[in-house]
């Protein structure tokens, strides 16, 4: 057997001390260095596991801070959240399609883990995205649309190109909110010609996304969104109020969470259930009526 090459010694080296990220990137240079036909798929597959296996990012760059938030999901609580069924079905979509994605590439199929969520607000669409993230186990990653578009308005399609940048060959949730601000019909002129050219980008980058991403987006306006930019989403669903039963154990859940008895009993379930409120609306109803409860009785 042929002693280690040099290359081959830097990846150990950099295993022993523990550089995982720079034992990636000399590993990547093996596979360069193989051109034989038997471990062409096999090799092509290592590459794209190695390209995409990084889910920690380094600090935002200058030209990104204001656009684009890092958020820390580790210490999502989960105890208080509840998962609807429509919600459960769309994350094991996603986690599936996660695990078949890089197997796919080795028979030369590229697929983008994306999907569009629309709804009225306050359904939870946002914090279902942070769910995700965290049961993936990947970086939280949010771009809202509305807030770039009103201060980035010339600039918005580079600001968008440069994300994308930033997060390919990553693994990370990538949140795209209010993406009915941009994706409106095309073939405007002004204002909507800008938002035309910004739609025509935003495409391009999903089309350009390498495998490790989950691109998540949300409308309130599906209504509004250009059917091509429809088309770069892999899933598209719904996400509506709970039904009665549905919010009596969202409700449940929240509050077994509290493990404070006294409170607990002063909640009427049922009534709370009945009314005609957002899951939001009524998390923010039982936040204010344990700050009132403990006021009248702790604070006294």
């Amino acid at each position: 057997m042929a002693g280690l090459d040099k290359q081959m010694l830097q990846v150990i080296e950099h295993l022993a001390k523990n550089e995982i990220q720079a034992a990636k990137n000399e590993a990547l240079k093996c596979c360069e260095l193989d051109t034989t036909k038997k471990n062409e798929v096999q090799l092509r597959y290592y590459k794209k596991l190695l390209e995409n296996g990084n889910t920690s990012f380094v600090e935002l760059p200058s030209n990104l801070e204001g656009i684009l938030k890092k958020v820390d999901v580790s210490g999502f609580q989960e105890d208080k959240y509840y998962l609807g069924e429509k919600e459960n079905e769309i994350l094991q979509q996603i986690q599936k399609n996660q695990k078949v994605y890089s197997k796919m590439l080795t028979y030369g199929v590229h697929m983008n883990n994306s999907v569009l969520l629309y709804g009225e607000p306050g359904t939870g669409k946002t914090e279902f995205a942070k769910y995700v993230a965290y049961k993936m186990g990947v970086p939280y990653i949010y771009l809202n649309f509305a807030n770039t578009i009103d201060s980035f308005m010339g600039q918005t399609a580079k600001n968008i190109e440069r994300v994308f940048d930033y997060c390919k060959g990553q693994k990370c949730v990538l949140m795209l909110d209010e993406i009915d601000c941009i994706g409106m019909l095309r073939g405007g002129k002004g204002v909507d010609g800008e938002l035309s050219r910004i739609t025509i980008t935003l495409m391009q980058c999903l089309d350009a996304m390498v495998d490790g991403q989950i691109v998540i987006g949300a409308t309130n306006r599906k209504d509004m969104i250009d059917g091509a930019l429809l088309r770069r989403f892999h899933k598209i669903y719904e996400i509506a109020r709970y039904s009665q039963e549905e919010q009596k154990k969202m409700i449940e859940k929240w509050l077994i969470s509290l493990d404070y008895n006294d409170f607990k009993k002063t909640v009427n379930i049922d009534d709370l259930a009945s009314k005609e409120m957002t899951q939001n609306e009524v998390i923010s109803t039982l936040k204010d009526e344990l700050c009132e409860h403990l006021i009248q009785h702790e604070m006294a």
